[in-house]
């Protein structure tokens, strides 16, 4: 005959503890809804019996401080996908949205996605970090790993899931500032020079004449570009993501913008304007206001990894060190400011979102000059209050 099971009661008449017919300890506890009046029943469990009622007893001091939070059994893999596909993919641009589920699928999931969503710890987090710095991943991949593990707790802590945010307490390694590395002047007349030979010449004379981002260039038609009052209109960008069906599968896109001040007008002068005129006039586009300015032999959006190759051949072809398409920005900006314009001047050409993001990266180009000015104001406004 099975042997019945043994029941005690706490010390305080609230719950039970019962011991199973497998040998383990089960704690109950009854809740009551503070908004529906509803009584709910609550099990934990032990390999003994004052485990059992130690974790009996947190619970019930957690529904006195109201701390309480109904157990779950979701795991955080399961949590993580319900955030992303319910809470993030309708706000975020798909490029981004693409880039969370990415690394949420390389490097998060895989890791912590099968621990209980209310057992995970700091440690599980900071784990998972170290290992990448460790491993000498990017200072960006492992902000975004932390930034997608908080953003999912921290809606998780919103509804009640969790009481409180593990990622919070996560340190993140410190990494030395990336430094900008412009092209020299004298490199930039080289690569001119040599490129005068591509067909995507005026790609790179209108790059040069604006600092454009290399997707927001080869996103531009005819229609964003006014030849006659020398205006270019930034509506769009050409961006490759992944797909969230395989780590190989990836696909063009265009989006617009990702902030206001993304979305400019730039102003054209005389070298530019009269470049994308006789490009205009070669490549048949004076009537076809939609057509893409720079795209591939079948009219069709140019592959921006395509686009770089044939930048780098070029580079390689004027003996010039390989860099990014994006140092051309850089040296637009840099350049600019060696040459006297305003940090805010730039900052609305680039298409910052802050000024401070403008002065983080280019402050140190600064002309000497111009930082002495700014210590002479700061100095007559100190004997004007003191």
């Amino acid at each position: 005959m099975a042997k019945k099971a043994k029941k005690t009661r706490t010390a305080n008449g609230e719950g039970g503890i019962t011991q199973m017919k497998d040998g383990r300890w089960q704690a109950r506890m009854s809740v009551k809804d503070p908004v529906t009046g509803e009584t709910k029943r609550y099990a934990y469990y032990g390999k003994s019996k004052i485990e059992a009622h130690d974790k009996l007893v947190k619970a019930q001091n957690d529904v006195k401080s109201g701390k309480f939070i109904v157990p779950q059994k979701d795991h955080f893999g399961t949590w993580l996908n319900i955030w992303l596909t319910q809470y993030k993919k309708t706000r975020l641009r798909a490029l981004t949205f693409a880039l969370y589920e990415y690394v949420s699928r390389k490097h998060i999931t895989p890791n912590i996605g099968d621990i209980p969503l209310q057992k995970l710890e700091t440690k599980n987090i900071q784990r998972i970090i170290n290992t990448l710095y460790e491993n000498g991943k990017s200072l960006t991949l492992i902000k975004h790993v932390y930034l997608i593990t908080s953003g999912a707790l921290r809606q998780a802590v919103k509804e009640q899931k969790v009481f409180r945010n593990v990622a919070d307490a996560v340190e993140l390694p410190k990494g030395e500032k990336k430094k900008v590395m412009p092209m020299p002047k004298d490199d930039v007349k080289k690569f001119l020079e040599i490129a005068k030979q591509s067909k995507y010449y005026p790609a790179f004379i209108l790059e040069i004449g604006t600092g454009m981002r290399r997707g927001e260039i080869l996103g531009l038609c005819w229609k964003d570009i006014d030849l006659v009052n020398g205006a270019l209109t930034i509506r769009q960008s050409i961006n490759r993501i992944q797909l969230p069906d395989g780590e190989k599968k990836t696909q063009l896109i265009f989006q617009p913008p990702k902030t206001e001040r993304g979305q400019r007008v730039i102003k054209l002068k005389s070298n530019v304007l009269k470049t994308l005129k006789e490009y205009q006039l070669a490549t048949g586009s004076r009537d076809k206001p939609e057509k893409l300015v720079f795209c591939n032999e079948k009219g069709g959006p140019l592959d921006p990894r395509a686009f770089t190759q044939r930048y780098e051949t070029l580079l390689e072809k004027a003996g010039i060190p390989k860099t990014s398409f994006h140092s051309l920005r850089h040296t637009v900006a840099v350049l600019l400011l060696q040459a006297g314009e305003t940090v805010k001047n730039v900052q609305d050409l680039l298409g910052h979102e802050r000024f401070s993001t403008t002065m983080d990266i280019y402050a140190e180009f600064m002309p000497e000059e111009e930082k002495d000015k700014t210590a002479e104001k700061i100095d007559t406004l100190l004997e004007e209050l003191m």
